[in-house]
């Protein structure tokens, strides 16, 4: 990795083209383009923009150019074939920092009004301070800039009309703004505008407003028809997709001063005279504010609007502050697709993330920073409701997943310091319906269809609905260990008024499937274990007997209140309910050499979870002198309720052999069934953190979060009152370069008894951890994206007693480790990425002194991967990635006697993005474990875990 860092600059340089010969300058004496007016004017509303193109082929031309910029050097300028491919595909992309000069260059399909792709635009922002690279988060803020176009473009030719050099109509008259304010609420009108008589007379009623300007274009014949006669005049558009209104403009007194015309989406079968009176109640909507003729004609200043990227950080962030100093990675939803085996899969080849599992779980679980990620507190829904998961948690509503690593103890109260795991789920988006359908499936014969539908209602588009629903067929690899798994989720969002806004999610997924058995570590001998050789992971280890089946439902609102400038309320309330029946099957006792003489010992067990979480939050924006505070003060309350109503151990009177292994006979219970009593872990929070800006580079996290948490397992109550200080520095070195380090103290809940403990499935009390964090993020050379960090976090030590088999918790951990990840862009055709940790981690025991010293299981001292991605010219929209993952010998047990070997696994990956008949088509396969490589995948509580066979999964998904 080293090495390929070194090396990158040199290809950059060999693969960047240098600069441009500008042969299609503009010439000076011609008339300004509609075009150009369009980005001047959205340049002057958001003046944070650096550069603004737009890319089309101009009418007779053969190849298309840039035909209107915020540079007029840049105007006439070829377009790159990466523009062409965003065209092509309708995908877009992002370059941080192209020509090194601390920008980040979005690439979008530039639209018409009905959402017709005519050509691309190029959105450049100062790259945003502080926040670390969403790439995600960018092309949304730039899609908002590229919907602003979109609504004032009727056709794509039209950018192509000059404007008329003198109209004598003021640059921004109130005309102007009483369409655009109409325009941004009414998301069901494609064109206003308005013909209005010139004080004083002159009798050709120019367009004076309007959002696809034509500003100064006297009335036409049907105009003057419309003014004379009062009558409405209504025809269908050229293509037959829109509905042209024309209605008489009437002043507050009722005078006749002019002509208002109103465009509305239509199709064949709808109903004209309901689409009439909806533009008469617009037209009356905008009699009561006009006082007369000569008022539209007033000029108005054209006030700029808030900073589009700041904002779409701020409400990406949904309670994440982006700023504070904390490590971050996002998934978008692109990667997601393609992750089948869920949530956990997606992140898989992050900094830092481990499995803990077989492949092929049906449950979820992974560590991070050697820690394993608590299924029941660290997984975040929209960041808030932590979820029950007792199974692998479905992407297909999720429009990113973030790995937030550091200082969010303040923001998501008792959580493990591995990371926060926060899912954001997709919502209706404001301009355009989503359908699309996805067909999935993977080599062993897994096959699925995955539905995606929204819709936004009302006048206004204020309130939006986002349907996700699959249903699959599982094959997860392993000979006879299939069934079914199903989804279904309701987003729903609804703006009340500019101030007020509801949100509204439910998911309920479920899976049930025959689960593979798996296989103990054998006894230690003379202090030293000696592990079989990898068993064939597609051999069951069960029985079709041993169905796991489980159930989770999510539900979770938020309201959002606008109190004052700079102050908002929110209120969250979600519960989490999962329940789990499974037969888990361990095979002990076997002959490590030749596998023959296992005992197969069954755990029947049927568990039920319930989370529930409230939290209530007032955030400020102030300044006090020089210093500028973003506040936070809060109240959440967690609760987490499990139960265990039936639970049984069953020795089947068999014995198998490991690597030939027959179905086992279905387990017959030889003593009745047992139960644990209801333990109830609670968690209430006062909390208050504050990102104070010291001029334009300093920020400083100050927080604290007193919780009372309590604790009852049936048999003991206990109650403690924990403080948790948090401080944090941010210092913007440069644009593109950020240095940041925190502390924190936080609880976390505790760990759950394994199955082979003797108080199996007991949750331990929350306890206290501590973790300090440097680290700087960088993007200042052209060609290089770095984010690094080193940490230091001390928790307690959950462990089984191998003399008592109980599981509690001795002493604490401290992890020592640094953590880096790289991404180089060698050119638009080529990049690499690169993710690697190192970690010291050991064990800090009060009672077993043979674990004094040594590593936790299942812990490597380094992990990480590498990834060359190509996206050749000769196809636009396909990219082609080839991986390498690695990780180190890890522990078999807390005393270390023994440890699984280090591996390192390849795999290939492909998309294809284009156009079919019109429809944005995806395609995605990858290939896993190319080389078809046999390794223990992890190791934990003394069972060991197979990686799979060489597998390929396949995504196809079509937007309609």
């Amino acid at each position: 990795m080293a090495v390929m860092a070194l090396f990158s600059p040199a290809l950059y340089a060999q693969a960047d083209g240098g600069t441009r010969e500008n042969a299609l300058a503009p010439r000076p004496g011609h008339a300004t383009l509609y075009a150009q007016q369009l980005v001047d004017r959205t340049v002057a509303l958001h003046p944070e923009l650096v550069e603004l193109d737009l890319h089309m082929r101009p009418p007779g031309g053969a190849e298309s150019v840039i035909v209107a910029a915020k540079s007029a050097n840049r105007i006439g300028r070829k377009s790159d074939p990466d523009d062409l491919d965003v065209v092509k595909t309708g995908t877009p992309f992002v370059e941080v920092n192209k020509r090194a000069d601390q920008n980040v260059e979005v690439h979008l399909p530039l639209l018409d009004v009905t959402r017709k792709v005519i050509g691309a635009v190029e959105v450049t922002f100062p790259y945003p301070t502080g926040s670390g690279l969403d790439k995600e988060a960018l092309i949304r803020a730039g899609a908002l800039i590229r919907d602003e176009l979109s609504r004032q473009i009727r056709y794509g030719n039209e950018l192509f009309d000059p404007v008329l050099p003198s109209t004598g109509i003021p640059d921004n008259p109130y005309a102007q703004t009483l369409v655009d304010e109409l325009i941004r609420k009414r998301r069901d009108v494609m064109v206003l505008a308005m013909h209005v008589a010139r004080p004083g007379g002159g009798g050709d009623y120019p367009i004076i407003a309007s959002n696809i300007g034509r500003i100064g274009k006297p009335a036409d014949a049907d105009d003057r028809r419309v003014i004379e006669t009062g009558k409405p005049h209504v025809e269908v558009g050229r293509e037959g997709d829109r509905l042209e209104v024309e209605l008489p403009l009437q002043d507050a007194g009722g005078a006749t001063i002019g002509a208002l015309g109103v465009v509305m989406p239509y199709r064949v079968g709808d109903d004209q005279e309901v689409l009439v009176k909806k533009a008469e109640k617009i037209r009356d909507e905008l009699r009561g504010r006009i006082r007369d003729a000569a008022a539209l004609y007033e000029p108005r200043q054209l006030v700029p609007a808030t900073s589009v990227i700041a904002a779409r950080l701020d409400a990406e962030a949904l309670g994440n502050k982006q700023s504070l100093p904390m490590t971050k990675e996002v998934m978008g939803a692109g990667a997601l697709q393609t992750a089948t085996e869920g949530v956990t899969d997606a992140v898989k080849n992050q900094a830092g993330v481990a499995p803990t599992n077989s492949s092929g779980s049906p449950a979820d679980a992974a560590s991070i920073r050697g820690i394993k990620v608590n299924l029941f507190a660290n997984y975040r829904l929209n960041g808030g409701l932590p979820t029950a998961n007792v199974m692998s948690v479905p992407a297909e509503d999720k429009q990113r997943v973030e790995t937030l690593k550091g200082a969010n103890a303040l923001m998501f109260g008792v959580a493990s310091p591995a990371g926060i795991l926060n899912m954001v789920t997709k919502r209706a988006p404001m301009d355009n319906d989503v359908a699309s359908v996805a067909l999935l499936g993977n080599s062993f014969g897994q096959f699925g269809v995955a539905a995606d539908v929204s819709h936004r209602f009302g006048s206004e588009k204020q309130f939006g609905l986002r349907v996700n629903a699959s249903d699959t067929h599982l094959e997860n690899g392993v000979h006879g260990a299939n069934g079914r798994g199903w989804f279904g989720s309701v987003g729903a969002d609804w703006q009340v008024t500019n101030r007020l806004h509801f949100q509204f999610d439910v998911e309920i997924y479920r899976k049930d499937v025959v689960e593979q058995g798996s296989i103990s570590l054998p006894t230690a001998v003379n202090g030293h274990i000696t592990l079989p050789r990898v068993p064939d992971p597609r051999n069951l280890l069960s029985g079709p007997w041993a169905v796991f089946s489980a159930k989770t439902t999510n539900v979770q609102g938020r309201v959002d209140y606008d109190i004052a400038p700079g102050w908002k309320a929110l209120v969250e309330i979600g519960q989490s309910d999962s329940d789990r029946s499974r037969s888990t099957t361990r095979i002990g006792g076997y002959n490590v050499f030749t596998g023959a003489g296992g005992i197969p010992t069954v755990s029947e067990v049927t568990q039920l979870y319930f989370n529930k979480y409230k939290r209530a939050e007032l955030l400020g924006q102030f300044a006090t002198g020089p210093l500028s505070h973003d506040i936070t003060f809060g109240v959440s309350r967690s609760e987490r309720i499990a139960e265990t109503p039936r639970q049984n151990t069953i020795v089947l009177p068999v014995r198998v052999n490991i690597f030939d292994p027959i179905p086992l006979p279905t387990p017959v219970p030889t003593h009745p069934d047992t139960s644990l009593p209801k333990q109830v872990n609670a968690d209430t929070g006062l909390y208050t953190y504050d990102m104070i800006g010291v001029g334009s580079k300093w920020k400083l996290l100050l927080g604290f979060r007193e919780s009372r948490s309590s604790s009852n397992d049936g048999v003991v109550s206990s109650a403690t009152w924990v403080g948790s200080p948090a401080f944090g520095i941010l210092y913007d070195l440069l644009p593109t370069t950020t240095l940041f380090a925190s502390y924190m103290k936080g609880i976390e809940d505790g760990g759950v008894a394994p199955a082979n403990a003797k108080n199996a499935y007991q949750v331990l009390a929350p306890a206290v951890s501590t973790q300090y964090e440097f680290g700087v993020r960088d993007h200042y050379f052209r060609w290089l994206q770095f984010s690094a960090s080193v940490f230091d976090i001390t928790r307690a030590n959950a462990v089984t007693n191998p003399a008592t088999q109980i599981f509690a918790n001795d002493g604490t951990i401290e992890y020592r480790g640094a953590e880096a990840v790289l991404t180089q862009d060698i050119s638009r055709q080529w990049s690499l990425s690169e993710a690697v940790q190192y970690l010291h981690a050991v064990q800090k025991p009060e009672f077993d002194m043979t674990i004094k010293g040594r590593t936790p299981e299942n812990t490597p001292k380094w992990i990480g991967n590498i990834a060359l991605t190509h996206r050749p010219l000769w196809l636009p929209g396909l990219s082609l990635t080839v991986r390498a993952s690695f990780i180190t010998k890890r522990p078999v047990n807390p005393q270390n006697q023994g440890y699984i070997p280090g591996y390192t696994i390849y795999s290939l990956g492909a998309s294809y993005a284009t156009r079919i008949a019109g429809k944005h088509v995806d395609i995605r396969v990858a290939v896993d474990n190319l080389f078809n490589k046999r390794y223990w995948n992890s190791v934990q509580t003394g069972t060991l875990g197979t990686g799979m066979d060489r597998s390929v999964r396949m995504v196809a998904k079509i937007d309609f």
